[in-house]
């Protein structure tokens, strides 16, 4: 045997047992990146079940809520209407996966007799640590101008909010004001999630047919009022982003030169890659090129 070829051999099996042991290093790898991953399913499944058959967060929006919460890691979080607290629970489960943050959700008295409760379901679900519940007499609005007050008077230790989810009245008046009072409380790069994009007055089937909807004029009650607050307020504004706009939800986020964002970054936090595909194909490629 010639002395190069023997050197190639005993290359060969060096390079051959390199990668047997990254397969078998990666093997656990993956396998420790699964269970996690299993994990963060059983969790989410774990509410999914305590919320089925409960309006109005379908699972499928409960699911994109949680990851959200899981990428983006925000400490403190601002929910302006909540009923009976179905996406305030997908986010509070996400919040207990990373382990910090809090909810601070707004609606009426009214909330206070759904059935059930966002106090019944925190209950039964062990989730009462992430989310304080407010109830308003009237409007979350005058509920966020005592948070911009206290804010104003205690420098030190201001609220300020990395993620508000704004899905209450869906109306001009009211969410039109919001989107200026929540400004005021937001983080640089924070992000806001409008909700019901193109709802209208006209064919919500538990308001259409009573007298304050009535005495609207017919472009009020026809038009989708959150569509309008994107395009007038939201879209007007230098320092907000319109990210992502589908049947449903927009997302927004609040810009200066060191934060943004640009797509593809913000749809990035949804993406889902499997470390154990990666390394196989970088260790075929890898075993293709020592045998030819």
């Amino acid at each position: 045997m010639e002395l190069g070829d023997f050197y190639y051999r005993q290359g060969y099996k060096i390079v051959e047992k390199s990668i047997i042991f990254a397969i078998n290093h990666f093997r656990l790898i993956s396998l420790n990146c699964r269970k996690i991953k299993v994990l963060f399913i059983l969790k989410f499944e774990i509410v999914k079940n305590i919320l089925d058959g409960i309006p109005h967060t379908p699972p499928e929006d409960g699911l994109l809520l949680y990851n959200f919460i899981l990428k983006s890691k925000p400490s403190k979080i601002l929910e302006l209407g909540f009923q009976h607290g179905v996406s305030t629970l997908y986010m509070a489960a996400a919040l207990d996966e990373i382990g910090f943050g809090e909810i601070i959700t707004i609606d009426r008295q009214s909330a206070l007799h759904e059935n059930p409760s966002i106090e019944t379901l925190l209950n039964k679900s062990g989730l009462n640590q992430y989310v304080k519940a407010i109830y308003a007499n009237y409007s979350y609005t005058w509920e966020l101008m005592k948070i911009i007050r206290d804010n104003s008077t205690n420098q030190n230790e201001q609220i300020l909010f990395d993620f508000c989810f704004i899905d209450g009245a869906h109306n001009w008046e009211t969410d039109g004001f919001s989107f200026f009072l929540v400004d005021k409380l937001l983080n640089d790069g924070a992000f806001i999630l409008f909700d019901d994009v193109y709802w209208t007055y006209s064919k919500s089937e538990g308001l259409k047919n009573t007298d304050f909807v009535k005495q609207m004029s017919i472009d009020e009650k026809n038009t989708p009022q959150v569509e309008l607050i994107l395009k007038l307020l939201v879209a007007q504004r230098e320092n907000y982003s319109i990210l992502s706009v589908n049947e449903r939800w927009a997302w927004v986020q609040k810009i200066d030169n060191r934060n943004k964002i640009i797509q593809s970054d913000f749809e990035s936090l949804f993406i889902q890659t499997s470390i154990k595909s990666d390394i196989k194909k970088l260790l075929k490629k890898i075993k293709s090129k020592l045998t030819k």
